[in-house]
């Protein structure tokens, strides 16, 4: 209580400083209350009640909870979820990481960086404009990936009509569209290894996989991490591409979990199951994110 008095009143240069710096970031605790906190905790509170017609909550416990969780529809989107994270997420880090080694090694810096605005422009697409472009490249009849299979000899996919082919082909678009951010990501890490640590490893005859494995990979392992979560954290909250494209179909087949809580809450106004659902992802990307950041989180020392 007195470290907060003395910050309104400050006594010493060192209290001025504290409130200097407390008036700078204020702004931002505000609008991370207003557009986070605030929705959370109305997030947590609605769970606890089911809005009736007439828009009338009533208080029912933990009922919905009980009702969202052993629901089939909700598991199976959640299923739907987690097999499209794990077909984007590794093959996204891993298309990424080679690509900023590839532009890394160009010598040229006209070539280096035509080809990363290449690979960045996807990302600066609407996300809702490539889900349109890719729907018209998977179209069954029209589109232009099964015109080259033709070419080949295969015959015509129905990609997002298919119940095995729709997660794989909304994969194909994640990894297209957030290839180019994780690319930028790992070439700035690149640049900013000194390159010192090259030349001792070579002056120890460490070959280039050696340098990579031993150098190259554990100095990028902060960065290699935060990717890993912020594209955890894409796909487990996709809806754009998958609405846009299918729409959850064909029968449910690629209803995600944030897709199924926006029809929860704005088709059918089940703002109760809605606000458990929200919970849900809220807790289990808290709990990935700590998992991941307290097992591959390794200090580099040299």
């Amino acid at each position: 209580m007195r470290q907060w008095a003395r910050l309104l009143w400050p006594r010493t240069y060192m209290d001025r400083q504290r409130r200097a710096g407390l008036l700078f970031v204020f702004p931002a605790l505000v609008y991370f209350s207003l557009v986070f906190l605030v929705p959370l905790v109305e997030s947590v509170l609605g769970s606890f009640y089911r809005t009736v017609p007439g828009g009338v909550s009533q208080f029912v416990g933990l009922r919905l909870y009980t009702k969202v969780l052993t629901d089939g529809t909700f598991w199976q989107s959640v299923r739907n979820t987690v097999t499209l994270l794990l077909m984007s997420v590794p093959a996204t880090v891993l298309l990424a990481l080679a690509a900023a080694l590839g532009l890394h090694r160009l010598a040229r810096l006209r070539w280096r960086n035509a080809w990363a605005a290449m690979y960045f422009l996807p990302f600066s697409v609407s996300l809702v404009a490539a889900a349109l472009i890719w729907q018209w490249i998977y179209d069954p009849v029209y589109g232009f990936l099964n015109h080259l299979l033709s070419l080949i000899g295969i015959p015509p996919q129905k990609w997002l009509q298919s119940f095995d082919q729709v997660l794989p082909s909304i994969a194909v678009v994640n990894v297209w569209v957030r290839l180019g951010f994780d690319t930028m990501i790992f070439l700035a890490a690149l640049q900013a290894i000194p390159a010192e640590y090259y030349e001792a490893a070579g002056i120890d005859g460490a070959s280039r996989s050696q340098a990579l494995r031993h150098v190259t990979l554990p100095l990028l392992n902060p960065q290699i991490l935060m990717v890993c979560i912020l594209e955890l954290i894409f796909n487990f909250k996709i809806f754009d591409q998958v609405y846009a494209t299918t729409q959850g179909g064909p029968a449910g087949a690629s209803q995600t979990v944030i897709m199924l809580l926006y029809d929860t809450a704005f088709k059918y106004f089940r703002l109760g199951d809605a606000s458990v659902m929200a919970i849900f992802v809220f807790v289990s990307l808290l709990l990935v994110t700590l998992l991941q950041w307290r097992f591959f989180r390794k200090t580099v020392e040299y």
